[in-house]
């Protein structure tokens, strides 16, 4: 009898099993509302699912918290963790996602969740020690690896038997041109790629590192997804981006841009100002190499622009054009009076009514709360693993558009799958429209 009923229990949430799999999740709930009187564990972790596929947090994690401890398995502790993450309470997340651990150590989306968090909140060793353990689980984990590959831009993880983090302490002690008052020359440059290469092979490492722009940080929090958000959804420029500004380099060849990532190495700006280089990707934008440094004022763009320009005259490294510009490009086809930089245009752009929008757009996307525990630190102004890894995805681009200049300092073989398939097909579809 009790084998009946439990067999006619399960027959009453097919239906609702159903709707979620077609994404009808208000249909689910209505019908869940109907079997309030079956197991109660159930039905909450039927609704916390459903909320969570809503992007719902606040009410999937009520849903999930009412499941007594004793049903909670690893996968509803990781859920819950999911929520709290989401939630801005990247701590508290952390601590399901290790009980998750603890019920399976072979789950690897609980050791993925797990090791963000303690990102976020700085905790790099941390981090590490469960990148490690979750690579000893799944060696060929490209993920996994690049999570540690990411650290190594802000960290310089302890002594550790694996070979990435032994590859970039090996790396990093190459960097040779990050030297004060000295030319940046070919042959210099030649020599740190070459040994690096030589360093990979002879550590049998084998990498897929899509990223295609070096940065250098400070603590300042730019938010821009935050920003691009509002705009793609309001078409509406945020308070903050009119405070911003950067000096653009826009370079020939593959080479120069190099020669520009060894130069802001070593670049001190009183308030360390983020920087970055990279290969143009967007397809209808113009220029393939480009270095930007970020400013608040004007006037402080305009004294970064003064100094790196005679900088680089001496650096001998050839500009295509090297100006200032307001903001983000995307922002000048909606409003073409925020290009000026000769004036302050926020009062002739800013209704009063976009900060209401603001708001509303910072409460929906828990914005503050995402905030409140994330930590941002200085990257390291050091030659190193992810940088060589970049740089080498620079010269499979210039390969790519017929930039030669490349073979003046590399000489081994780009293979071509350093770049995801739709990046290496944006590249050519920008190579045929010029």
């Amino acid at each position: 009898m009790k084998n009946n009923k439990t067999s006619l229990s399960n027959e009453l949430f097919i239906p609702i099993i159903n709707y979620i799999k077609s994404k009808k999740f208000d249909e689910a709930l209505v019908l869940l509302e109907k079997l309030s009187d079956q197991n109660p564990n159930i039905i909450n972790s039927f609704k916390g699912s459903i909320y969570l596929n809503k992007k719902d947090w606040e009410n999937s994690l009520y849903y999930y918290q009412k499941i007594s401890n004793e049903e909670k398995n690893f996968k509803i502790l990781n859920n819950i963790g999911f929520c709290l993450f989401k939630l801005g309470r990247f701590t508290e997340a952390s601590t399901k996602y290790k009980q998750s651990i603890d019920y399976n150590n072979t789950f690897i989306p609980a050791y993925e969740n797990l090791i963000i968090s303690y990102k976020l909140i700085g905790n790099y060793e941390l981090s590490i020690k469960y990148i490690l353990q979750a690579l000893n689980l799944m060696p060929n984990n490209q993920k996994l690896k690049n999570y540690l590959i990411d650290i190594c831009n802000y960290y310089k993880p302890k002594i550790y038997e694996n070979s990435i983090i032994n590859t970039n302490d090996q790396i990093s002690e190459l960097d040779v041109l990050n030297k004060k008052n000295t030319l940046i020359q070919n042959s210099s440059i030649k020599n740190i790629l070459g040994k690096s290469e030589e360093i990979l092979k002879k550590n049998y490492t084998t990498f897929n590192y899509p990223e295609t722009q070096i940065y250098r940080k400070n603590k300042l929090n730019l938010n821009c997804e935050r920003h691009f958000g509002i705009f793609n959804k309001y078409k509406i420029i945020p308070k903050f981006c009119f405070s911003c500004y950067k000096v653009q380099i826009t370079l020939n060849n593959v080479l120069d841009l190099l020669k520009l990532y060894f130069y802001f190495n070593n670049l001190n700006l009183e308030k360390n100002n983020i920087r970055k280089c990279m290969i143009e990707l967007r397809k209808n934008v113009g220029g393939n190499y480009k270095g930007y440094l970020y400013a608040s004022s004007i006037n402080e763009a305009k004294n970064i622009e003064k100094i790196i320009k005679n900088d680089l005259i001496n650096e001998k490294i050839i500009l295509n054009k090297i100006e200032i510009k307001h903001g983000c490009t995307e922002y000048y086809d909606q409003y073409e009076l925020y290009k000026n930089i000769d004036k302050d245009v926020t009062y002739e752009i800013y209704q009063k009514e976009w900060s209401d929008i603001e708001k509303e757009f910072d409460q929906k996307n828990l914005i503050l709360e995402n905030n409140k525990e994330r930590i941002y630190i200085n990257t390291l102004n050091k030659f190193s693993l992810p940088d060589y890894l970049i740089i080498k995805n620079w010269l499979l681009y210039a390969k790519i558009i017929g930039d030669n200049s490349y073979k003046e300092v590399f000489k081994f073989d780009i293979k071509t799958d350093h770049l995801s398939k739709t990046d290496i097909q944006n590249i050519q579809l920008r190579t045929e429209n010029n």
